[in-house]
């Protein structure tokens, strides 16, 4: 039997369905020595906190093979394949697939190959999806509807399997094609280079107390308002981890904010916000005492100064973000792959350790950046007010 991915008349072989532990040894055993491997998984997480994995989708040569991993409940066979360095694994927009083999063995595959990046580093938009950039590369359109199903159910039909498998098979011509470009203008080891940041641990570590900077409109708040709210947030991220619950269904992000400008002290307080009564049942008292345990003067942690820049500081974070655009159209690179907006402002506030100052970006436009910002700061007559990176020191 053999697939036709939609609008391609060269053949996709069945894949083969990897349901047993026999299988799953045997499918180890002949992967143990392939150099590129792609790469892809489906998973879940609308109930839980960390990612249920459902499918492992892996081509290699012209095989392809569908790992049923709710099934099986492991991929442990195959830890050695996704982690040696003999074999590069082939991921597109990896960052979800490593949070999920993190989340099931504490460690992230390593070393890998992202094509969004290096789509991105040939001027297509630097979150093109894998549809749009198989349609760009090879010319092959993708049938759609799966993105969103459930692949927690069982079984899966057929059109469920042709999607999971057209996700993953696609993945290592495409990479050959874009490295062929890459090679032909010297940036093969920029893609490299970016992908390798995608290996670091520290990115999928859970962590309490950075989690304040993802809840939404945070910077409506202020001074000890936001020191409430970063209590606030790591108490949800911990109780989130714990119960392994999505962070929402812990509390609402509006609901953070509510309690950080408010700062009820008593259960009647707190009974007079709009916080929902089963959460103020369960975990009124939890709130509370985390809400008593930060001072009357207590100072936000982590804020970057950057987020207080001056109106010339602004002007010129604006001047920079122009020379970026300009130096992306010119080399045809997406330019948030050079460098985005909030590294810009982080660069105005005196922030040095930074990517645009190293490798390739800092030759390609980062040194011309930091000729500009220390060149403003030398004509800078007497000044609105403090600047950020005078405040940093």
């Amino acid at each position: 039997m053999r697939m036709t991915g939609i609008g391609d008349n060269a053949p996709m072989t069945t894949p083969e369905i990897i349901q047993s532990e026999s299988e799953l040894a045997s499918l180890a055993s002949r992967l143990r020595d392939v150099e590129l491997l792609a790469v892809d998984t489906e998973f879940v997480r609308e109930s839980t906190y960390y990612p249920r994995p459902c499918l492992l989708q892996l081509a290699w040569h012209d095989r392809l093979a569908l790992v049923d991993l709710l099934k099986l409940g492991t991929a442990a066979p195959l830890k050695e394949i996704l982690f040696q360095q003999g074999t590069l694994k082939i991921f597109h927009a990896a960052r979800q697939d490593l949070e999920l083999f993190f989340s099931m063995s504490g460690h992230v595959p390593a070393p890998v190959y992202d094509t969004q990046i290096a789509g991105a580093l040939l001027g297509y938009p630097d979150q093109s999806g894998y549809g749009s950039l198989v349609q760009e590369i090879l010319g092959i359109s993708l049938q759609k509807g799966h993105a969103r199903t459930d692949w927690s159910r069982r079984p899966l039909s057929e059109d469920q399997l042709r999607y999971a498998a057209e996700d993953v098979h696609y993945l290592l011509p495409m990479y050959r094609k874009l490295e062929t470009r890459l090679g032909e203008l010297g940036r093969q080891s920029w893609c490299r280079e970016m992908s390798a940041e995608l290996t670091e641990p520290a990115l999928y570590r859970p962590d309490p107390d950075s989690a304040w900077s993802r809840v939404r409109n945070w910077r409506q708040l202020g001074g000890v308002a936001l020191a409430r709210l970063q209590a606030l947030a790591a108490w949800r991220e911990e109780q989130a981890v714990a119960r392994d619950r999505p962070r929402k269904w812990i509390l609402a992000d509006a609901g953070l904010i509510e309690l950080a400008r408010e700062n009820p002290r008593s259960e009647s307080e707190l009974a007079r916000l709009s916080i929902p009564p089963a959460v103020r049942r369960r975990q009124g008292a939890s709130i509370l005492r985390r809400l008593e345990a930060v001072p009357a003067d207590a100072e936000p942690h982590g804020v970057s100064p950057e987020t207080r820049l001056t109106r010339n500081e602004t002007r010129l974070v604006s001047s920079l973000g122009q020379v970026v655009d300009e130096t992306a159209r010119r080399k045809s690179i997406a330019a948030p792959a050079l460098a985005t907006r909030a590294e810009l402002r982080a660069l105005v506030a005196g922030q040095r350790e930074l990517r645009i100052l190293r490798g390739w970006r800092r030759e390609l436009v980062g040194a011309r950046l930091l000729a500009m910002v220390e060149t403003a700061g030398d004509q800078a007559p007497g000044k609105e007010g403090t600047s950020a990176a005078t405040r940093r020191s």
